[in-house]
């Protein structure tokens, strides 16, 4: 059974939030932190710093091989980022179990938030024991199952924010064909930016289709 956790890791048992925040007060938000063999790459925001500055020093660290700009949407931006997985660190614990990085959020030298996602039973303990025997050390927030429903499994995969997003846009029939209402003047109903919003209806579009299929298939699809 699928299984989300929220965790809370300290910045000194995190190397690669160390390298991104480098004692600053730049806001790292990861979109997406896909496994590649031994590495991870992954895909983030960064705001509130000098970004040409910051950019530098994350391409002079050793363990970076490849650092990209691919967007920027006003103070922020988005960067690829392939780096090398120092061993026995917090991130190998992904590729020794499947996870899917559900968000990730830090700055400074103050803990990282993670929410992850863990396909089976067996993937949340080889991840957990991965962390023991490495003497990393986390704290554990809410953990629940996809399985959960009503208002409970919606604030569980859903934020306020994507959750309030989707049901304005279904109301005022942005889903339906042709739209009657455009993504701009949602925004404007919203208070937010256009690309805010955007990002709000994909995230939460793709939570739901998330939860929706994994259940769908159980656990030997998964």
């Amino acid at each position: 059974m699928a299984t989300i956790i929220e965790l809370s890791l300290p910045a000194t048992n995190f190397p690669l939030g160390r390298l991104l925040t480098a004692g600053t007060e730049t806001h790292i938000e990861f979109e997406r932190i896909v496994p590649v063999g031994t590495n991870v790459i992954p895909l983030f925001w960064a705001w509130n710093t000098d970004l040409d500055g910051f950019e530098q020093r994350v391409r002079a660290h050793e363990q970076v091989q490849e650092l990209v700009a691919i967007e920027e949407v006003d103070d922020r931006r988005l960067y690829l980022l392939n780096w090398n997985i120092p061993e026995d660190g917090f991130f190998e614990g992904f590729t020794a179990a499947e996870t899917i990085i559900r968000s990730a959020y830090g700055y400074n030298s103050h803990a990282w938030e993670f929410e992850i996602l863990f396909p089976t039973q067996e993937d949340l303990t080889t991840f957990h024991n991965h962390c023991r025997e490495n003497d990393i050390q986390y704290t554990l927030g809410q953990l629940h199952t996809l399985t959960e429903a009503g208002d409970h499994f919606l604030d569980s995969v859903l934020t306020e924010k994507q959750r309030d997003a989707l049901v304005l846009a279904l109301q005022r029939g942005y889903f339906r064909t042709p739209r009657q209402i455009t993504l701009s003047e949602l925004a404007a109903e919203l208070d937010i930016s256009q690309q805010s919003l955007s990002d709000l209806i994909r995230r939460g579009n793709e939570a739901l289709l998330e939860h929706a299929l994994l259940n769908a298939s159980g656990d030997d699809a998964i």
